[in-house]
C-alpha cells in the first residue's frame, strides 16, 4: 500500500499504488490497484486488475479468477 491512500474498507492480498481510495464497506482482494482509482461503497472486487484513474461505482461486483483475472483501462468507470 503506497502513500496517499484512503483505506476504510477491507483490503487482503493485493497491491495500491498512491493516491487510491477504498470506500467503507468495500471489499478488495488479490487486485493490483494503481494510482487515482477510486473504489465506491460497498463494491467487491477479486482478482482484478486496475489502471490508473478508474472509478468503481458504489455496489459494483468485478469477480475475476487468478488465470483470468478482469482488466480495467485507463480511466474507466464501472
Amino acid at each position: 500500500i503506497a502513500d496517499g491512500c484512503m483505506l476504510e474498507g477491507e483490503v487482503e492480498d493485493s497491491v495500491l499504488f498512491r493516491q487510491v481510495t477504498i470506500a467503507p464497506g468495500a471489499k478488495v482482494e488479490n487486485c493490483i490497484i494503481m494510482n487515482d482509482c477510486v473504489v465506491g461503497e460497498g463494491a467487491e472486487l477479486k482478482c482484478v486488475i486496475l489502471d490508473k484513474d478508474v472509478v468503481v461505482r458504489p455496489g459494483a461486483k468485478l469477480i475475476g479468477t487468478p488465470n483470468n483475472p478482469i482488466i480495467v483501462k485507463r480511466g474507466e468507470i464501472v
